[in-house]
């Protein structure tokens, strides 16, 4: 818990809805004018001596805006899953953001997006985007909302990228090849499904210029393209002891090594906070 003199209740919130999650701006009352040292300290990383800012805060000053204090208001308020999963970054401040809400609101507004993001089936929703990821310009398709509280145990990353040679992918269209991809995403999701092993959580499918023979059309995923699907596995927070991750990864690589229309690969690593997949938390 936070100290006493600060109930979360009492907070005013800066929100800016992002695509899947909430970013905001926090202030409390007791957070003062930025004229103290103590604060210019905090927030602007002024060169103050602790005794001074010591000083200021013994003298009865307010208190400095403090990001961990923040968090821990937020946690006291929302609860620390729902912040891990539907708070984005958290910033702090020395007066009331424009158009905030109260931390009740900020509870409603994520109760909504929580109730939202779940299929009939009680299944996390789909997302997709656009943006850039290592240069080139991508769809990103991910579960809502993209984080390990969806999965609690399933901490091995596992991702297979499938890239699409102009040359190789020369006699087939556009359509073709996306009937490729997706029998092959198929494949490899079966595989984790039927072992309960685990889930994919994002697929990214980064847009090249294209180099082949005319006539190889691009219909969704085209030539020089590569896609990549992101796999959390794990025996999940059950301990579910059937899940054999060996027969499961070997599986999944024999798949991969069907793949015929270029370069193909599957990494394996340790990820509990899922920060493989961070950059498409937006």
């Amino acid at each position: 818990m936070t100290d006493a003199a600060l109930d979360s209740a009492d907070c005013r919130i800066g929100v800016r809805a992002g695509h899947s999650i909430i970013h905001v701006t926090v202030w409390h009352p007791q957070w003062g004018s930025a004229k103290t040292a103590a604060l210019r300290a905090g927030l602007f990383g002024a060169a103050v001596s602790p005794d001074a800012a010591s000083s200021a805060m013994s003298s009865g000053e307010d208190a400095t805006p403090d990001p961990a204090v923040a968090r821990q208001l937020l946690e006291d308020a929302l609860g620390t899953a729902s912040v891990a999963t539907w708070i984005g970054s958290i910033e702090v401040t020395d007066h009331s953001p424009d158009r905030a809400v109260s931390m009740a609101d900020l509870c409603g507004l994520v109760t909504r997006m929580a109730s939202s993001a779940k299929d009939p089936d009680g299944h996390p929703t789909h997302t997709e985007l656009r943006m850039e990821v290592d240069g080139a310009d991508s769809t990103v398709r991910t579960i809502v909302p993209l984080a390990p509280t969806v999965a609690p145990g399933r901490d091995l990353h596992v991702a297979v990228t499938l890239h699409i040679d102009p040359f190789r992918s020369t006699e087939l269209t556009g359509a073709q090849v996306r009937s490729t991809v997706l029998a092959t995403e198929d494949a490899l999701s079966a595989t984790v499904r039927e072992n309960r092993a685990g889930l994919l959580v994002a697929v990214v499918h980064q847009e090249g210029a294209g180099t082949g023979e005319p006539g190889a059309g691009l219909d969704g995923v085209g030539r020089q393209d590569a896609v990549t699907l992101h796999f959390y596995l794990g025996v999940g927070a059950t301990g579910e002891s059937a899940v054999d991750l060996d027969h499961v990864l070997n599986t999944l690589r024999a798949t991969v090594s069907t793949w015929e229309i270029g370069e193909a690969s599957l990494d394996d690593e340790a990820d509990p906070t899922w920060s493989a997949v961070q950059r498409y938390r937006v």
